[in-house]
């Protein structure tokens, strides 16, 4: 689709700020495909919305690991993401005690982002836990958001009131975030 095509849809009154049908209505799309017969590797196709939005989600997520015995800071580059949380239980701090006595404290930062405390009305957060138990593991995670440090601060807890299994924490932990300035 070359310029004039774009210069009739804004005079003709073609353009929408809302789509009618995101599995139908289509967007242009540049692809850079080599395409001999012009002057540039770029060729014109159409995708849904829906296709592009997931397309563009998908680009925007990450799975990183945050090894909790070389540090609490996870150190992450996109909006999303999936962070694989390693070697709990391996020591009393990483070991949270049952029915909220103890917490385990990590980080996750994004240089890209301004997460001062100043910021903090222009930042957008939402996460989940999965946990997936382990041998007699009777730990329920629950994750908290504390505030801003030099990253997102978050406490971890055991909130299963009951004494601890033998081998609390030692299951595959995972939160899911998303973070990113919404202004």
């Amino acid at each position: 689709m070359d310029i004039l095509n774009w210069i009739y849809m804004k005079t003709a009154g073609l353009i929408r700020t809302t789509a009618n049908d995101p599995d139908t209505d289509l967007v242009a799309v540049g692809a850079d495909v080599t395409f001999g017969r012009r002057g540039d590797s770029y060729q014109t196709y159409a995708m849904p919305i829906k296709d592009l939005v997931e397309s563009g989600c998908e680009a925007n997520t990450a799975h990183y690991e945050l090894d909790m015995d070389v540090t609490n800071t996870v150190t992450v580059t996109t909006p999303r993401g999936i962070i694989d949380i390693v070697n709990m239980g391996t020591g009393p701090l990483l070991t949270p005690d049952p029915a909220f006595a103890s917490s385990t404290y990590f980080l996750i930062d994004n240089p890209e982002l301004d997460l001062t405390i100043a910021n903090r009305d222009n930042i957008y957060v939402q996460y989940s836990l999965y946990y997936s138990q382990d041998g007699i593991d009777n730990a329920i995670p629950y994750l908290i958001s504390t505030g801003f440090a030099p990253g997102l601060a978050f406490n971890l807890y055991n909130a299963n009131p009951a004494v601890a299994g033998g081998d609390n924490w030692t299951g595959a932990l995972y939160v899911y975030y998303e973070l990113y300035a919404i202004n």
